[in-house]
């Protein structure tokens, strides 16, 4: 009889996740399993170990060690031994913890997705199952999220250009996962935090969901469901929001606002947002977002957006992103002063023929950033390169830091990707470029 019962509950779960992986994972064959120890985690390593003979997967694993433990070490070794009982491939990666500006839980969080988006494998498989899903459901609530935070956590998601999360588990309750457990006498650790209440979600599942559960015997189902709905209203949203975005960027003029202005409120909103996540910006308030919305409305030249890692500009018809750090906004930028020869070799700088550029290429000339006295020599005279930029539209921010290319003289020969010196360029010459700046040749 209880060899019947094991061999029953294997089989459940491992044909579901055999079926799931059919169905939208064959082209996926590279799997790693976030394994942290736990109970969750260790069966569904254990069911992938089983569908290694059925399924033509590659299969190894991935601890992350938080060091927020003193029994993280311990962890890190029980996976040791476990993956290799199974004949696993582990990788333990340490990580720093860093909580500046949010909870414990949240920057461990970001530090293990961030060790998850490194991996080179096809997927990574995590084993969140469905009472997760219904604690992020009402987490999302109490912390006032929207109709994203409320469809809480899809089974299947873009980590990168590469790698996607994959969620086999979600349709399984923990009680299932714990029966498996106790069939197969599988051994596991626990995390002494899980019974600390002062984190808002162990108190949802130590405290509120029970409570709750009594009143609503129906409840996990209930919010099952309701989750189902929400992610196929998000998906819908998504879809939409996505073929505004193109219409948005039709003929790779960038965000173009009068378009955008053609748009309902809530489309307008959903496009900024949309705008500040393509671009890795953080989250808005809502005031923020509505306010940035009302301005871009009027046109108001100069309008800001405060937004978590940048401000936003409203400028000459354009939105300008002004990051907070700017060798984040430019990689190069750190570099600077650095001659062309180096900077063509760390790949931020190309020389492309135009209609009027320079004769040759000085390799020892200098790329620096521009300084007010610089001034540059055109048709109508010499110029000063901040003039001229803000002639060409570009913003105050950017006309701080832009780069100028200087001969041996410490003379500026080119402002990058805008004009070079009449006195020295040709017709049909060269021009200095790099491809993240926003002017294109």
């Amino acid at each position: 009889m209880v060899n019947s019962t094991v061999n029953k509950i294997c089989v459940n779960l491992c044909d579901d996740i055999a079926q799931q992986w059919s169905a939208t994972m064959a082209d996926r064959c590279v799997l790693a399993v976030g394994l942290s120890g736990g109970l969750d985690s260790v069966v569904l390593l254990h069911a992938l170990t089983l569908l290694r003979n059925s399924l033509p997967v590659e299969l190894s694993a991935i601890h992350v060690h938080h060091g927020l433990s003193p029994y993280a070490d311990e962890w890190a070794a029980f996976c040791h031994e476990l993956c290799a009982s199974w004949s696993v491939p582990l990788r333990v990666v340490k990580v720093n913890v860093c909580t500046a500006g949010e909870g414990v839980e949240a920057a461990a969080r970001k530090a293990r997705y961030q060790v998850y988006a490194d991996s080179e494998a096809d997927a990574v498989v995590l084993a969140h199952h469905r009472d997760d899903q219904i604690e992020t459901f009402f987490l999302g609530a109490l912390r006032g999220g929207g109709l994203r935070a409320l469809s809480a956590m899809p089974s299947l998601r873009k980590l990168n250009k590469h790698t996607v999360l994959w969620r086999p588990l979600l349709h399984f309750s923990r009680q299932q996962l714990q029966a498996y457990a106790d069939a197969v006498q599988l051994m596991h650790v626990e995390d002494d935090s899980n019974s600390d209440c002062a984190y808002l979600r162990n108190w949802l599942r130590l405290s509120g969901l029970p409570h709750w559960r009594e009143h609503q015997p129906h409840l996990d189902t209930q919010i099952e469901a309701a989750v189902g709905r929400l992610q196929d209203e998000l998906a819908l949203l998504d879809e939409v929001a996505e073929a505004d975005w193109t219409m948005l960027h039709a003929q790779q003029q960038g965000f173009q606002i009068p378009l955008w202005r053609t748009l309902s409120a809530a489309r307008r909103r959903q496009q900024l947002r949309l705008f500040a996540h393509k671009n890795c910006l953080g989250m808005s308030t809502t005031a923020a977002l509505t306010e940035f919305a009302r301005q871009l409305m009027e046109s108001k030249n100069g309008a800001q957006w405060p937004l978590p890692h940048a401000c936003v500009i409203y400028y000459d018809s354009r939105l300008w992103i002004n990051k907070h750090e700017v060798n984040r906004q430019w990689l190069w930028f750190e570099l600077l002063p650095v001659t062309c020869r180096q900077l063509i070799a760390a790949g931020y700088l190309q020389w492309k023929q135009h209609t009027f550029g320079l004769t040759e290429i000085a390799a020892e000339w200098t790329v620096r950033q521009v300084q007010a006295q610089d001034t540059i020599v055109l048709r109508g005279g010499r110029k000063k390169v901040k003039k001229l930029l803000q002639e060409r539209k570009i913003p105050p921010f950017m006309r701080a830091v832009w780069p100028v290319l200087c001969d041996s003289n410490n003379q500026c020969v080119a402002v990058i990707n805008v004009a070079v010196a009449t006195d020295i360029g040709v017709v049909n010459g060269w021009m200095p470029f790099m491809e993240d700046l926003p002017i294109r040749l």
